[in-house]
């Protein structure tokens, strides 16, 4: 019998998708107990620092996913989780008893959204964002981002060696840091456009996920 075959998705689609799936194998190896270290060059905790990468890319999806739009400003939700009093809110928190387990299920479930949400948004569908109104391309660039990104902040911190696909980089870099200095290295360039580098730490930035 033919056996079935998945769809073939779009590049950016399939670069959210590749960075989660590779994000979670190297989130596998921290321990259980490990989540409360706080993330490296951040004030959160790795754990709150994986809730706020589910947020960003929860959030992202809800912007294209409806068919009449936001206001200027994220899906109106109440944000429940404060872990702390002097710490962040979250829409997304996973279960603590859960440890490492919880933490990537959530990220692949979560993850899971954005991908179906840029694999089947129209292309002139635009969502909110405050450093420039995007499409589907922008959000799934914008995911990527955020999610390499942080996990480069949690995998320092747990002396886990990290590095994404280059090819995945090099299309963030493209689409939402035009302006950014390159070099034959794109991770360090995404690292040093955003103020992960001894040079940069710092250093205020911002990207520009506006239509183009």
């Amino acid at each position: 019998m033919p056996t079935e075959t998945s769809p073939t998705l779009p590049i950016h689609a399939a670069d959210v998708r590749d960075t989660v799936e590779d994000v979670i194998d190297h989130l596998a190896q921290i321990s259980d107990g490990a989540w409360d270290l706080p993330a490296a060059g951040l004030d959160w905790s790795c754990r709150e620092t994986a809730a706020h990468i589910l947020d960003d890319l929860g959030g992202y999806a809800m912007q294209l996913s409806g068919e009449r739009g936001h206001a200027k400003g994220y899906t109106p939700l109440v944000e429940p989780v404060r872990p702390r009093p002097d710490g962040p809110v979250f829409t997304f928190w996973p279960e603590e008893d859960g440890g490492t387990r919880a933490i990537c299920e959530c990220l692949d479930a979560v993850g899971g959204l954005l991908v179906a949400v840029v694999a089947t948004a129209p292309a002139d569908r635009i969502g909110w964002h405050n450093y420039g109104d995007s499409d589907r391309v922008g959000f799934a660039a914008m995911g990527a981002a955020e999610t390499v990104l942080h996990a480069h902040d949690i995998l320092t911190a747990q002396a886990v060696d990290y590095r994404p696909d280059d090819g995945v980089v090099s299309r963030v870099l493209d689409r939402i840091f035009p302006e950014a200095t390159r070099t034959d290295d794109p991770w360090r360039d995404l690292l040093t456009a955003t103020g992960r580098t001894p040079e940069t730490r710092g250093k205020p930035w911002r990207w520009d996920s506006a239509v183009r």
